[in-house]
């Protein structure tokens, strides 16, 4: 069976609207995905996908890192965690059940802060009052749009269709506030944020 653990989306306030990349690490004994440090940017998400027969754990152990990254829980074969570095630096992490489990991770700083992601998607406007609406000259088949708090915690999550698209979506039930907005076309992956007024 396969779990799905926390979606953690934490940013930095002073960026606008930025793409997220998803890179994939195979936790397991003997793969090549831990010999080399893995680089990301800011605002970039790895997943781990457990990959050995006895049930490990994920156990950030650099100075300095923030304290949400990493699970102490045991997680069976096929599981995945999931973590958003918002932040630069060098992140060193291992199990507690095989020591030779670990692996190194260099976030940097992402190279722009876009007012739309690379493809072009764009939620607008931002800030907002009551409905949104999106632009992406490729969407036809319509997207999946998950909203999160500052805190990481899923608010509300839709499928929208072509139509929807155009149409805009409702947001006048969401609190004031900030939230990261996660857009999967089917395709790929894009955060932004959006702004409640």
């Amino acid at each position: 069976m396969k779990f799905t653990w926390l979606y953690i989306f934490i940013f930095i306030l002073g960026a606008s609207i930025s793409a997220q990349e998803t890179h994939i690490i195979k936790w397991a004994s003997g793969t090549d995905d831990l010999q080399a440090p893995l680089e990301v940017q800011v605002g970039d998400k790895v997943q781990w996908v457990f990959g050995e027969s006895t049930p490990q754990n994920l156990i950030g152990n650099s100075l300095g890192e923030s304290s949400d990254f990493g699970i102490q829980q045991v997680l069976a074969k096929g599981s995945i965690y999931e973590y958003v570095f918002a932040k630069r630096g060098i992140y060193t992490f291992q199990s507690a059940v095989n020591k030779d489990l670990k692996g190194t991770i260099r976030v940097t700083q992402s190279k722009s802060t876009l007012s739309q992601t690379k493809d072009g998607f764009k939620i607008y406007p931002n800030p907002v009052k009551d409905r949104i609406f999106f632009k992406n000259p490729k969407a036809s088949n319509g997207v999946e749009i998950t909203f999160y708090d500052v805190l990481g915690k899923l608010v509300k999550r839709n499928s929208i269709d072509s139509n929807m698209l155009q149409s805009g979506m409702d947001v006048s039930r969401l609190k004031r506030g900030v939230y990261l907005v996660q857009i999967d076309n089917g395709e790929r992956s894009f955060t932004q944020k959006l702004i409640k007024d």
